[in-house]
């Protein structure tokens, strides 16, 4: 059977124009008939439809595409309890957080969207709101003044010196926060949070 990983090295392969669905496919069956399994990207290989280079591309763009899955996997199960602290302080009701985690799993697609963004969205929460909420989960949101780059920050020090990803500008807490999407989460050391060890691997490879 093919596994995530393979059917993922695939569509990245045919949409960096690498080979064509047909290639895929005719690799696919190839690997489906034989008893060891082998990586897809290892058969493209040998078939001479990817070259080594490629084939290296193809790997980086998956390992940073599973790499963020990993991420979005452990944000959405603190979204898990966001949701159920923003219930059981009455800024929203169940109904309300069942539909934005609706419409959040419709977008994730194309782009991550915390559920507090959804919620401030729907107009079902205020920004206030989501950030009391983010406070009970040990979480502050702080921003770059230079880039305008928001991050939420476990465990947030004052007087914490943590820099940018985007562009290495001091971050800071805003004096006024006015929307609460953020481009990734951060230890309060100023590590960005990862996955386990191993889950990155490019299976595909």
């Amino acid at each position: 059977m093919l596994s995530k990983a393979d059917i993922l090295f695939g569509k990245i392969a045919v949409s960096s124009g690498y080979v064509t669905e047909g290639q895929v496919d005719e690799c696919v069956k190839l690997q489906e008939s034989q008893k060891e399994h082998r990586p897809l990207g290892m058969i493209l290989l040998e078939k001479k439809y990817v070259t080594e280079a490629q084939l290296q591309v193809i790997i980086d763009i998956q390992r940073k595409n599973l790499q963020e899955r990993a991420i979005h996997s452990r944000e959405k199960r603190a979204d898990g309890l966001f949701g159920r602290l923003v219930v059981q302080l009455g800024f929203a009701t169940s109904t309300q957080v069942n539909e934005a985690v609706r419409v959040q799993a419709k977008v994730e697609e194309d782009i991550f969207l915390r559920l507090g963004e959804v919620l401030v969205k729907k107009g079902f929460c205020t920004v206030d709101q989501v950030q009391t909420v983010l406070e009970y989960q040990k979480l502050r949101i702080v921003a770059c003044n230079h880039c305008q780059t928001q991050y939420n920050v476990i465990m947030f020090r004052p007087g914490a010196s943590i820099n940018c990803y985007k562009c290495g500008n001091a971050l800071a807490v805003p004096e006024r926060v006015t929307s609460v999407s953020a481009s990734g989460t951060i230890e309060n050391d100023g590590r960005p949070i990862q996955e386990d060890p191993g889950q990155a691997r490019a299976p595909g490879s």
